[in-house]
């Protein structure tokens, strides 16, 4: 191969990985993989474990709902906090108490004496810590890598969590196969640890935000004046906070999907979710080498494209064709979830970042868990596979009025 081909295909390279020149983002990047693993498995073997309780697809949906309890007055507060106080130290207290409620969980379904009281308030708990971790750990990101490479950051983050999605999931079919639930979440709470470790290895300035007096109440209409007068960042926030109430119920109903319509039991169920996995991986790195460059476009584009093929996936019965279609939604909702989080990072100053990523939180994780809850309850009344394909019905026409009625959304760079 001559030199100079040679000389451009690592310029590619490089150019693709370039977040990875910070050092600590070398540190954060594996730990949070890591991590992402253990939370999938525990993802993967909850919703066996809730199905195999209650055979409900209600109950899927509520439990994931249960989570999502604290998260509406938590983020807000946790958006404030994040812009005041160092984002490092919140990481590492929340994710502690996460390996903790791992542990509680793994030795509760090793000792089979769960039950699904047991998991609501275990998912309460988890879904009080998450809340407060994650504006620190979105806007952590910017800080080790800068705004530079922090589009390729945050796409490499994203496959990262996605390459987690295939291992976690699959891993998890064969654990509660051959071993029952608890082995998922015993990894979880040891990966967990590993994150940890890595944050505490992480060295950032000492002087990096700086401390105010907190006001909350305050603080926290200011962000959302910010980001209401902002219209970069209000049309980002309703495209994710819509596409995630209406498409991503889907993972929690996955095994409804996996039992009773495609009928391939647990180790079929970790395929579907690690199929998942493989979708977001391929979109998430399309965005990292993406450049400049109507980055809104795609965002708008990928959100039609994933409510079509949701469509067709629920219509399928045939299991090969049903993973390929999954694929194909993971590869869809990646790249709209990756861009608007980017975009919004990028569009948003320092001084309002934790408060605008708290409200992508809240867009993204929350509004998905209100949709699992009443996707949940409609598959309850007229099945899953009419349920998921109305919701998505619904996006799609949402998509397409969103291209139609927020023309600046489409020329974003």
């Amino acid at each position: 191969m001559p030199s100079s081909d040679f000389t451009l295909s690592a310029s590619r390279v490089q150019f693709f990985f370039r977040a990875l020149r910070h050092p600590n983002y070398r540190l954060y990047l594996p730990g949070q993989f890591v991590s992402q693993i253990g939370v999938s498995m525990k993802v993967t073997a909850m919703g066996w474990l809730v199905y195999r309780l209650t055979d409900s697809p209600l109950m899927l949906g509520l439990v994931s709902f249960i989570g999502l309890l604290p998260v509406f007055p938590i983020t807000f507060l946790a958006g404030v906090i994040t812009d005041r106080y160092p984002r490092r130290k919140l990481m590492i207290m929340t994710e502690s108490v996460l390996m903790v409620q791992a542990l509680v969980l793994a030795v509760i379904v090793w000792l089979d004496v769960v039950v699904i009281w047991h998991i609501v308030v275990l998912s309460f708990v988890y879904g009080i810590a998450l809340a407060l971790e994650q504006p620190s750990r979105l806007t952590f990101v910017s800080d080790i890598v800068g705004e530079e490479d922090l589009t390729n950051a945050v796409a490499l983050n994203a496959s990262a969590y996605n390459s987690a999605r295939i291992v976690g999931p699959a891993v998890a079919g064969l654990l509660i196969a051959g071993f029952g639930e608890a082995g998922c979440f015993l990894i979880n709470a040891l990966t967990y640890l590993v994150f940890i470790l890595a944050l505490v290895a992480i060295r950032v300035p000492s002087v990096q935000l700086v401390k105010q007096k907190l006001n909350l109440a305050g603080s926290w209409a200011s962000g959302m004046v910010y980001s209401w007068r902002e219209h970069t960042i209000r049309d980002i926030l309703i495209v994710i906070a819509t596409a995630s109430f209406f498409l991503f119920h889907y993972l929690t109903l996955m095994p409804v999907f996996a039992r009773d319509i495609l009928q391939v039991g647990p180790t079929g169920l970790g395929s579907l979710m690690a199929a998942t996995g493989v979708g977001s991986i391929i979109g998430a790195l399309m965005v990292a080498g993406m450049r400049k460059g109507r980055r809104g476009k795609w965002l708008n584009i990928s959100n039609v494209l994933a409510s079509v093929f949701l469509i067709f996936f629920v219509l399928s019965k045939f299991y090969l064709l049903s993973v390929i279609l999954i694929i194909l939604v993971g590869v869809s909702n990646a790249v709209r979830t990756t861009l608007g989080n980017s975009l919004l990072q990028l569009y948003s100053s320092e001084e309002y970042r934790g408060r605008v990523m708290s409200l992508f939180f809240l867009a993204f994780s929350g509004m998905t868990q209100v949709g699992t809850l009443a996707a949940g309850a409609l598959a309850d009344v007229i099945g899953a596979t009419l349920a998921v394909a109305i919701f998505a019905a619904i996006n799609l026409v949402l998509a397409l009025a969103f291209i139609w009625g927020m023309p600046r959304l489409y020329r974003y760079e």
